[in-house]
């Protein structure tokens, strides 16, 4: 792709519209960026690209979309916007930033998606490749915008995690290997049902021939019967599978490529069998690559998790306390909880992403001694465990992390994992995750000094 010259118009100016700036302006195109906030609220994007020249438009305007020769979507922008139906109808090319980063992309991809786990796993696989001796780029939907790897020399393969939002507008992505990890409710406030979101899910696989690889979870039967033209192996933690990874008598079996590798569970520092299975996806990936299982065995060992995901943040007394902040859908907050002994107190809320709570229901009859529940959807979620746990409504975090304490009555687990977005009174999970274990570290304080 010849971007030089080319007029390119930005959509979104978040964290990946300031790497796709940078990008196309290397290229040599003419940038123009849209974004429907104002500059006030724009200041430390326009700050990293105060050395690139480029337009910038706030607020969407019909006539922009229509005289540029290409738009690149950031992912947080809906591809349904009505100035891009028009662009659509004037035959102009509309790509998202992982579809342009593709075409720039001349290493093996290996792409993660999944409802949740995919940080997780991308970070694990990106340790095992370099522990065995391979280059790699990690990065993605996390922070890291594919299109900061793009022209990248000397790698020998990209570890990447994508989104539904990412592969909504996705044609003609590539990975070698690519993995689903699961699916449940989420992001049902911008796809229109369950359906259309594993539809954007799937396409993942779209793109790929019979040289790649697809990594699927077996449990799930709308995953295992994904069609795609790449070989297809699966993981599961219900039965074994050869070729395929499973989990038997408490190890974790990887069988691919005449390898047979097994691995104890009992020294895993990831809890839950929902990281096992990420563990089977990483396995089977090392073995298509062609690790050595020492190595490989090493890594899966030593690794601790990721900040903000089921993290084990201390103890008061007999209380251990977890930050599950990254738990932003029911999906994640079951498979927390089933990963904790009982008793446990739940602390959950914040902003509902069209998805439903019920599922939650079966889930805490299992252990959960109580709910505290705050923000936007507490409401909500009350109303789904009304006579399955005791319920608590409280008005912040604080409040919640101190009643959840009183409940535990110094015995059990404190889990925060919210099954919802932040941002009704956070920026994002990860501020909303320091505050929780800013306020344990301050109440484990107060706590010595008595």
């Amino acid at each position: 792709m010849n971007l030089q010259k080319k007029r390119v118009l930005v959509v979104g100016l978040g964290r990946t519209g300031v790497a796709l700036v940078r990008f196309l302006a290397r290229e040599g195109a003419v940038v123009t960026v849209s974004d429907i906030k104002p500059p006030s609220s724009l200041k430390g994007q326009l700050r990293m690209l105060k050395d690139i020249e480029f337009r910038l438009e706030c607020g969407h305007c019909l006539k922009t979309f229509l005289e540029n020769d290409l738009i690149v979507l950031s992912p947080g922008v809906s591809p349904h916007l009505a100035e891009l139906r028009e662009a659509r109808k004037s035959g102009i090319p509309i790509l998202s930033e992982l579809e342009l980063a593709s075409h720039f992309i001349k290493v093996p991809i290996i792409a993660v998606t999944g409802t949740n786990g995919k940080t997780t796993t991308i970070a694990l696989i990106g340790k095992v490749l370099r522990e065995n001796g391979l280059c790699v780029w990690v990065g993605g939907n996390i922070g890291r915008p594919l299109i900061s790897a793009a022209r990248l020399d000397n790698l020998d393969y990209i570890v990447a995690e994508v989104s539904s939002f990412q592969l909504e507008v996705t044609e003609k992505f590539h990975p070698y290997i690519a993995i689903l990890l699961n699916i449940s409710e989420d992001h049902l406030d911008r796809h229109r049902d369950i359906n259309q979101y594993l539809s954007c899910k799937t396409r993942i696989f779209s793109a790929q021939t019979k040289d790649d690889w697809a990594i699927l979870d077996n449990d799930n039967p709308q995953i295992a019967s994904v069609s795609t033209q790449a070989t297809r192996v699966f993981f599961s933690d219900r039965e074994e599978i050869i070729p395929g990874a499973y989990l038997k008598d408490g190890y974790i079996y990887s069988c691919l490529n005449g390898l047979n590798w097994g691995l104890d569970t009992q020294p895993l520092h990831l809890l839950g069998k929902h990281n096992y299975k990420n563990i089977m996806a990483t396995l089977l990936v090392a073995q298509i690559v062609g690790c050595q299982f020492n190595a490989t065995k090493k890594v899966i060992y030593e690794f601790k998790g990721l900040p903000h995901r089921l993290e084990w943040i201390g103890s008061i007394g007999n209380i251990n306390f977890y930050n599950d902040s990254k738990g932003t859908n029911v999906g994640a907050t079951i498979s927390a909880l089933d990963s904790l002994d009982p008793p446990i107190v739940l602390i959950a809320g914040g902003v509902s992403k069209g998805q439903g709570f019920l599922p939650l229901r079966e889930a805490v009859k299992k252990g959960v001694r109580a709910a505290v529940l705050f923000g936007e959807a507490k409401g909500e979620i009350k109303r789904a465990l009304d006579g399955a746990v005791p319920t608590l409504e409280v008005s912040n975090l604080k409040e919640a992390t101190v009643a959840a304490i009183d409940l535990a009555k110094n015995k059990g687990n404190i889990l925060f994992s919210p099954a919802c977005a932040s941002f009704d009174m956070f920026k994002d999970y990860r501020e909303r995750g320091l505050a929780f274990k800013r306020i344990v570290k301050e109440i484990k304080t107060q706590n010595e000094k008595i």
